[in-house]
């Protein structure tokens, strides 16, 4: 009685079963790229408008606050916008759907 090597048994051929099926198409927004691009955006616009405005002397807060404070709603502006933008983009998007074939391969 011999022990047979595995590298001698002859090896099966994979089955492959392949088959068309109709899909629907449909574009979509990256919504969390566009929200958050417009969120960095509009704080970075509203950090850099206090620059144009002079601090009154003696006042109890510095450039630096003003500047901090603005930023954050400058930030949660532009997060609203970007929201109302994804929603805007989905729907234009959503009219350029259409159909394809897709090739679905079972092997076995």
């Amino acid at each position: 009685m011999s022990m047979s090597d595995p590298a001698e048994e002859p090896a099966q051929e994979p089955v492959i079963e392949e088959s068309e099926v109709q899909v629907s198409l449909q574009r979509s927004v990256r919504v969390g790229r566009v929200v958050v691009g417009a969120g960095i955006l509009g704080a970075l616009v509203a950090a850099l408008l206090p620059l144009f405005f002079p601090v009154a002397e003696g006042a109890d807060y510095t450039m630096g606050q003003v500047m901090g404070f603005v930023a954050l709603i400058g930030a949660v502006v532009g997060l609203a916008v970007g929201g109302l933008l994804v929603l805007l983009l989905n729907s234009i998007a959503s009219r350029q759907s259409g159909t394809g074939v897709a090739i679905q391969s079972d092997v076995r």
